[in-house]
């Protein structure tokens, strides 16, 4: 029992979970020069996680065999592995997790499938673009994974690779409707992207997204719309329209020519309420900033993925997108950091800010007091 518990000498190094490389990695800080023998652990150990195994040895032996039978699976596996470990310490997810390959072991399973299935349900060789939308997905897995480990966690249940499912299909059906394998012949569908798209009506578009949101496409309606929201919020509006502009253009890449709904601003005005949702509801930080962007381009995958089963019935998928998104990247944002970044009591994200750049004060005055009765504190 102790053996299995404590590991001897070299075996501590090699079996269970390998404490010894554990431990003697978890001395060392992100920031010293050990980082690269950290990132190495975790993305050996993500592989391995994927078979509920924690040991980097094991994913090592993995590794191998993943580039003996197909370089670009072996590659895809350590590339979008780095992707995910790069964006979960962007995010400030949990060391522990990210030193045990938890966050991404999912990322793992998209740098793999991709690169094996991709040539059999598309026709097509791999090509450079087919690898961004891996990189896309791989870091949209880091975020399913920390969102709806929030959610399911309530309840002590995993979310498993459910994460790498929801990620994969969004960028393969994203493919699809961008028009790759419809042509067998044709590679090269950035250039035609380029060729086909109408620029100027792709900037209108970024506008008309924000009279989209209560379904009018008119923009004198969309620039009252811009500055009401000023009038309230000078910080929300550039926030919400960013992310009405970063939908517009990433909708380009999971749509096809014509691009009329584009122009339109449909395609925008999912992405401009799932970046208000987050700059309203969490104080306005880099790190959510950052999550609130992450939130608009996958909320417009979301959309690729979810118009072909609307249409089925002749119906358009309404704000379906944003609602269900953003209840995910809510959730991994509250999980992030410190909890005063969770707006209790909402007014205005600048209000927001000044509260909680002022919460330390208030506190100081807090605890000076017999008693917190009549402390207000809007921010938890």
């Amino acid at each position: 029992m102790n053996f299995v518990q404590n590991p001897p000498g070299v075996w501590a190094w090699i079996v269970g979970d390998a404490p010894a490389v554990r431990d003697t990695l978890a001395k060392f800080r992100w920031e010293s020069p050990a980082v690269v023998l950290k990132i190495v652990e975790s993305v050996l150990r993500g592989i391995a996680q994927v078979v509920f195994v924690n040991n980097p040895l094991s994913g090592l032996l993995i590794l191998i065999g993943l580039f003996l039978s197909d370089v670009s699976c072996g590659l895809g596996a350590v590339v979008c592995s780095l992707v995910a470990v790069f964006v979960a310490k962007l995010l400030n997810m949990p060391e522990p997790n990210i030193e045990a390959g938890l966050t991404n072991f999912s990322a793992v399973l998209v740098g793999t499938v991709t690169p094996a299935l991709y040539p059999i349900f598309f026709h097509q060789p791999l090509s450079p673009p087919v690898w961004g939308y891996m990189v896309v997905a791989a870091a949209f897995s880091v975020c399913l994974s920390g969102g709806l480990g929030k959610i399911l966690g309530v309840h002590n249940i995993p979310s498993y690779t459910l994460p790498f499912n929801v990620a994969n299909a969004m960028i393969f059906i994203g493919m699809r409707a961008a028009g790759y394998g419809a042509n067998p012949a044709t590679t090269d569908n950035l250039q035609q992207l380029v060729t086909d798209v109408e620029w100027n009506r792709v900037w209108l578009g970024t506008l008309l997204s924000a009279g989209q949101v209560w379904a009018v496409e008119n923009v004198c309606c969309s620039v009252l719309v811009v500055v009401a929201s000023f009038i309230c919020s000078p910080l929300l509006t550039l926030v919400t329209y960013t992310g009405g502009a970063i939908a517009t253009f990433t909708a380009l890449l999971v749509s096809s020519a014509p691009y009329e709904l584009v122009y339109a601003g449909v395609w925008g005005y999912n992405g401009f309420l799932s970046a208000g949702s987050i700059a309203f509801f969490m104080v306005i930080t880099p790190r959510t900033l950052l999550l609130a962007l992450i939130n608009v381009v996958f909320t417009t995958f979301l959309q690729a993925t979810l118009a072909p089963v609307f249409s089925l019935t002749q119906l358009p998928v309404f704000t379906m997108p944003f609602v269900l998104s953003s209840i995910i990247f809510l959730a991994l944002a509250t999980s992030l950091g410190p909890t005063s970044l969770r707006v209790a009591s909402p007014s205005f994200p600048e209000q927001h800010l000044m509260l909680y750049v002022q919460r330390p004060t208030i506190d100081d005055e807090a605890r000076g007091k017999d008693t917190y009765e009549g402390t207000e504190m809007p921010i938890v």
